[in-house]
């Protein structure tokens, strides 16, 4: 490493990493550099501003903060049925997708299992060991990008005998992957099983519609898939997803969800974003774009690995002897911020996650990471 990246590295105090990404002045303060002109790479929103309808809905505010939320959430059942073509009574909305996921455990028994596919979203972990509901992780590796095939599956998820629910990412976070030539047949094996299969798309408006699930296992009782319209709409300071699920299971975990917990704001945003038809094809367009420029782009550095992905957001590991520690810090120095993987189960800290941008914020990673390790040869 040159002098002069040791010297920007060492400005930047050397700080733990985050458990989750998207703290960016929480990272300023602990490592000494100026907020304001932090980018942040660690959270996986969309970078485009939330669509027009948001600013005058805005406007509603002392209205809507003067009215108890609908606890029904109507309105945007409503709109997410239309859109989605997903019945209305198999659609529970809640405060974020995060709310869901602490709802799970009560359609599981005490003493179950649940399989998650990692890596993973974390806090499923959480959730069900929250309620004593003991996880078994099986871990995809990444020398095989990921993949995994039906057989070596089953034969590991037949090795618990008190399985209750699978969990897995369509497309799966940190990895961005799909696993859509999969699913048939999981569903198959959970339904003669009778295990919960739960399926998280909380990035699949990132890839296309045509990629859910849903399309593939439509109105399957053991069915559960999670979303979230913060990360695509671009509006993750208000909290709000849904689940769908068959209208048994929302009559099960309906009396476990606090009243109102959803607000008359995300109400009404959500009912209105997923609705505007031109903002989700230039969200999509825009994704598929830098998507494609940073992946080539950090694909020529022979000293990184980059994973293809179908969300908004790239995996990337650093290879033998390059301590990961020194690129995040350096990157830092450069008021850029971007996620370690190194506590998703099944990855280390040579894992990096990073979120789409613009593309001048873009360009300006993909030439830093170029010139951190230029000066490490």
């Amino acid at each position: 490493m040159t002098e002069d990246t040791k010297s920007k590295k060492a400005q930047v105090k050397e700080v733990p990493y985050p458990i989750h990404g998207g703290n960016p002045r929480a990272m300023a303060e602990a490592s000494g550099t100026d907020p304001d002109k932090l980018i942040d790479f660690s959270a996986s929103i969309n970078p485009l501003s939330p669509p027009s309808c948001v600013s005058q809905l805005l406007l509603e505010t002392p209205r809507l903060l003067r009215e108890y939320p609908d606890p029904n959430c109507s309105l945007i059942t409503e709109k997410i049925s239309l859109v989605t073509g997903i019945p209305e009574d198999w659609i529970r909305v809640t405060n974020g997708s995060t709310e869901m996921i602490y709802l799970l455990p009560h359609l599981l028994h005490e003493g179950q299992q649940v399989a998650i596919l990692d890596p993973c979203f974390s806090e499923y972990e959480k959730a069900f060991r929250a309620f004593n509901i003991q996880p078994h992780s099986i871990a995809l590796e990444a020398n095989n990008n990921f993949r995994i095939g039906s057989s070596g599956l089953f034969s590991q998820l037949d090795a618990t005998p008190q399985l209750g629910a699978i969990v897995l990412g369509n497309p799966a976070s940190p990895t961005g992957k799909l696993y859509g030539d999969l699913l048939p047949e999981l569903q198959k094996y959970c339904q003669k099983r009778d295990i919960v299969l739960i399926i998280d798309e909380a990035f699949i408006d990132f890839s296309s519609a045509a990629n859910s699930a849903w399309n593939l296992l439509e109105r399957n009782s053991n069915l559960i898939l999670i979303r979230s319209l913060t990360k695509f709409y671009s509006i993750p300071g208000l909290r709000v997803g849904y689940g769908v699920l068959h209208p048994e299971k929302i009559q099960r975990i309906a009396p476990r969800q606090y009243p109102w917990s959803v607000n008359a704001l995300a109400q009404a945003i959500g009912a209105e974003v997923i609705s505007d038809k031109t903002f989700i094809e230039e969200a999509r367009t825009k994704t598929l774009r830098e998507r494609d420029f940073i992946f080539h782009a950090l694909s020529s550095i022979n000293e990184i690995e980059v994973f293809p992905s179908d969300a908004n957001f790239l995996l990337f590991r650093i290879r033998d002897n390059h301590p990961p520690a020194d690129l995040y810090q350096y990157l830092l120095s450069q008021s850029l911020l971007i996620r370690n993987c190194g506590n998703f189960r099944g990855l280390d800290e040579s894992f990096f996650r990073i979120s789409l941008r613009t593309r001048d914020d873009n360009q300006k990673l993909v030439d830093s990471i170029t010139e951190y390790f230029l000066s490490c040869k």
